[in-house]
Formats: C-alpha cells, structure tokens, sequence
C-alpha cells in the first residue's frame, strides 16, 4: 500500500457518505469535518446518488459508502456516480468480511476497503492514501 501525502488538503475536498447506521454516519462525518473535509450525508445509495447530482459528480472528491443499505447498496452508488465522473475515488466500508470478495473488479488505486469496525487513524489513512493515488 502506498504511503500516506501529506500534501493532501482536505479544506478544500468534499466527501459524499452513504451509511445507513445513522450512529456511524454521525460518528464518520463529525471526524472528517474536524479533519476540515466538507462532508455531504446520506442515509442510502440512492439518497446520495441525488446529492451528488445536485452538487455536480465532478465536486465529489471521495465517496465513502457502506456496501450493504437499503435502496441501493455502495457498488451501485458507486458505479452509477463513476458514470459520471471515471476518476471518483471510493472507499467501501463493511462490517461483512465477504463483501471483500465482490470487490474483486474494482479499480484498485481508486477504490478501497475498510472492515467495521475500524479506528479512525485507519480512516483516515486509508482517505490520505486514495487521494494521493494517480
């Protein structure tokens, strides 16, 4: 895994968040505004697919999406936002260690996992590493 940039900005980085766990959700988007990202909530896939559409895809610099919710689950949000925007960078959380496995086709330097739980400081490397990526 590449190292971490410190030259990565978040002021100036808007991160979409679909979590249906309202308590996670809170938890998540509380953390990475302290860190100064500008975070955009969203209880489900397709809650946060209207979002991004009213925000314009291309100002979403990070989708962070739970891959199990209802209405639409994290690889179709993802795949319906990267129709917009190929370069999207998508961090799935799970607290299923088989959804790993369905990840399997996905980009690989702009798509990462984190299984729930999970300790900010990984959160928050695993944000630094894919927004560093070419």
């Amino acid at each position: 895994m590449a190292e971490p940039h410190a030259s990565v900005d978040p002021s100036g980085i808007t991160v979409l968040l679909a979590e249906d766990e309202s308590m996670i959700r809170e938890l998540i988007a509380t953390f990475l505004t302290n860190l100064g990202y500008k975070v955009i909530e969203a209880e489900n896939g397709r809650e946060a697919a209207e979002k991004a559409r009213e925000l314009g895809t291309e100002n979403v610099g990070l989708l962070i999406t739970d891959l199990v919710m209802p209405v639409m689950g994290g690889l179709e949000l993802a795949a319906e936002l990267r129709l917009q925007h190929a370069g999207l960078r998508v961090l799935f959380i799970s607290g299923y260690t088989d959804d790993v496995v369905i990840l399997e086709g996905e980009a690989r330097n702009k798509t990462a996992f984190l299984r729930k739980p999970f300790r900010f400081d990984m959160l928050k490397q695993q944000i630094e590493t894919l927004l560093a990526a070419a």
